[in-house]
């Protein structure tokens, strides 16, 4: 793995890279982990290493660029990246004890990656949605809007529960009335 790490290093110091200093981008950074990341994957293939070292050494390299403060790139290591590749390396056990192909090991790693993605892009966009609230609000200098969630009746009242910029609030009406969809608040 070392030695791996060591030749990334020397490529980039030798090589045209060099010329661009601090300028080294996101895409020459992808690109030399997926590079790294075959190589492991193909020793793993070979049976050189168990596909738990393989996992284990693609985390390790994930975190190795995520480090680097000599790169001008926005490569992170977060509590996303610990989770999938926690997952990676469970799944490569089974894999390595065979009770998985590598087909479903590497379909059930896509679906993981691709529903964190999914989980941050939904995230990233209630955030966007909570501030263009909370700006409409300070722009109209009044209330702002809430959309309801769900309801639910008890005795002769209705709970509506409404989401308000993130928090949620209820309103109790009269159990024959219907929810509105939205209250100014």
């Amino acid at each position: 793995m070392l030695k791996q790490l060591l030749i990334i290093f020397l490529l980039c110091k030798l090589t045209a890279c060099t010329g661009l200093g601090l300028g080294l981008d996101n895409r020459w950074v992808q690109n030399a982990f997926d590079v790294e990341k075959a190589k492991i994957e193909q020793k793993a293939a070979s049976g050189e290493i168990s596909w738990v070292q393989a996992a284990t050494n693609t985390r390790d390299l994930d975190m190795y660029f995520a480090g680097r403060t000599d790169l001008d790139t926005t490569w992170k290591y977060d509590q996303d990246d610990e989770e999938y590749h926690a997952y990676c390396i469970a799944l490569a056990e089974r894999l390595d004890r065979k009770q998985i192909s590598y087909a479903e090991f590497d379909a059930a790693r896509l679906q993981r990656f691709n529903a964190i993605q999914y989980r941050e892009q939904a995230l990233y966009t209630q955030q966007q949605i909570a501030n263009t609230r909370t700006q409409q609000q300070s722009y109209s200098g009044g209330g702002f809007t809430c959309f309801k969630e769900r309801e639910w009746t008890s005795g002769l009242n209705k709970n509506c529960v409404y989401s308000c910029l993130g928090s949620e609030t209820v309103q109790t009406i009269g159990s024959t009335q219907l929810c509105p969809l939205t209250i100014s608040k």
